[in-house]
């Protein structure tokens, strides 16, 4: 007897679509999720590697906290009590060392700039004037409309004068205007990689709602991704009618009286329901489609600029404790001198991975719960900015070209962490896997390896609308709403919320 078409097709597993499909699937509706790789999660699944369980690109997270909008997801599909998370320590979830110099990034913005006074006392000015301007904005954006009305924009420079006011700015801009010193634009700015720019280039309502979010409590599962990932998954395919399916790429979406009639999967294929909604990139969609059946004005929508890509290491360890060389339950950023504007350009302009900035998180010293090392071990993951074209163009040259470049740059990572934090490290090495943005752009298929969808400048606040011109077809990603799984997360939300009927976020 042939499967019933279902409610909803939602294409790609993403956590915007596992957030979707789960609360669809809670709901009563029947859904099927099509994954083109063999693991679901987007950028937090999860694959065995040499004994070990690594993440593709998901550290830590917030949103976690009691009302947080990842806790209201697992209290919404019922995974409250079996996906638990761990806080990292809120004295200093992120350590940021500049030039060998370490400052901690505590919980609580007061906390954090009296920190900083005492350190710099002569730097009070600015350094009151920048978190004082983050704490109003920070309320603002809090207060800002899912959906706005009418008197919401009317009364718009009463209730959100520094959201207008700062709109079109860039982290950037705003330390000109304070007159910030060089050392504490890299210390406030030390979070970058969680949006892969530059102070000169990100955006500074960005900048602030990502510091905000994880003031209120940075997170790690404590089950660790795959756990995670996994529970949203099996709640999915708990309910009849309903189907997560992997290795099941897209290769088009056939639209005939300006509808969806069906989409194609590579291996022939057809699948069918009422309304699909898109985890994929909404450029990459538009051409699954056809750029025919969407009108000139949405085609030039999802033209954009990408975040850059990542250059990711994870290293097994063994025979040592991390714990002695200055790692705990918290990240650890490296810059390896204070001007993070030059650090971008040399990596990304001019493909220049010789002393490069660094991202340093160890997942096996977040949570002790087994499954992520074998017995005994510790893994140390390492990301840091880097240009898909230069690694394209390595790989276009050949597999050997591509794999020593690859091997070059995790050696000089290698005797960057030898020379600054462990010393003798790669004597307890039991794992080196490496991938690059083109890694990025094959397994997770992310148009020129981006970790973030659209690029996060000013402009970027213009996100694309869940809404297509197509009216059974939606969309909902990091470019489609907002990166990082807490954003995916509350993206998922507010299109069941208006596709279901739910609770209004």
């Amino acid at each position: 007897m042939p499967t019933p078409d279902p409610d909803y097709l939602i294409l790609g597993t993403g956590m915007a679509a596992l957030s979707l499909g789960a609360q669809l699937a809670t709901a009563g509706q029947r859904v099927r999720l099509l994954e083109a790789h063999e693991y679901p999660g987007g950028y937090a699944h999860s694959f065995p590697m040499g004994g070990y369980r690594l993440c593709a690109q998901v550290h830590y997270v917030f949103g976690c906290h009691p009302g947080g909008t990842i806790a209201d997801l697992l209290e919404r599909v019922g995974l409250s009590d079996e996906v638990r998370f761990r806080r990292l320590d809120p004295d200093g979830y992120d350590h940021v060392v500049v030039s060998g110099e370490r400052y901690r990034i505590p919980n609580g913005f007061d906390t954090f700039r009296d920190r900083l006074l005492v350190r710099h006392p002569e730097h009070a000015t600015p350094l009151r004037a920048y978190f004082r301007l983050l704490t109003d904005v920070r309320d603002e954006l809090d207060r800002l409309p899912d959906q706005p009305r009418a008197w919401d924009y009317a009364l718009a420079p009463l209730r959100f004068p520094n959201v207008l006011r700062w709109r079109d700015a860039t982290l950037g801009e705003v330390y000109d205007r304070l007159r910030m010193p060089q050392r504490l634009r890299a210390v406030l700015a030390g979070q970058s990689g969680d949006y892969l720019l530059p102070p000169s280039r990100v955006s500074f309502l960005l900048h602030t709602a990502l510091v905000a979010g994880y003031d209120r409590g940075a997170w790690y599962p404590e089950q660790h991704y795959g756990h995670l990932v996994d529970r949203l998954v099996d709640t999915i395919r708990a309910h009849p009618g309903c189907s997560v399916e992997l290795e099941r790429e897209v290769d088009h979406i056939s639209i005939a009286g300006g509808r969806v009639i069906g989409v194609r999967t590579r291996d022939g294929v057809v699948h069918t329901a009422a309304t699909y909604v898109s985890n994929i990139d909404p450029a990459r969609t538009v051409a699954l489609a056809g750029p025919e059946h969407f009108p000139s004005t949405y085609t030039r929508r999802v033209t954009y600029p990408y975040s850059c890509g990542s250059f990711t290491l994870y290293l097994g360890v063994k025979g040592i404790d991390l714990r002695d060389y200055g790692f705990g339950s918290w990240n650890v950023w490296h810059y390896p001198h204070d001007d993070l504007d030059r650090a971008y350009a040399a990596q990304l302009d001019q493909g220049d991975l010789s002393d490069p900035w660094l991202f340093l998180a160890t997942p096996s010293l977040h949570s002790d719960a087994p499954g992520l090392t074998p017995p005994g071990h510790q893994l140390l993951e390492v990301a840091t900015a880097c240009d898909h074209a230069h690694f394209a163009r390595k790989k276009a040259e050949g597999s050997r070209a591509y794999t020593q470049e690859k091997v070059r740059v995790r050696e000089r990572i290698l005797d960057v962490l030898e020379a600054r934090y462990v010393p003798g490290l790669r004597r307890h090495l039991a794992l080196r896997v490496v991938g690059s943005a083109t890694t990025n752009a094959r397994y997770c298929w992310a148009p020129e390896g981006n970790a973030y969808g659209a690029a996060l400048t000013p402009a970027a606040r213009a996100r694309v609308p869940f809404e297509t011109p197509i009216p059974n077809l939606y969309l909902v990603n990091a470019t489609a709403g907002w990166p990082s799984v807490c954003g995916a997360v509350r993206s998922g939300t507010r299109l069941y919320d208006k596709l279901a009927g739910g609770r209004t976020g």
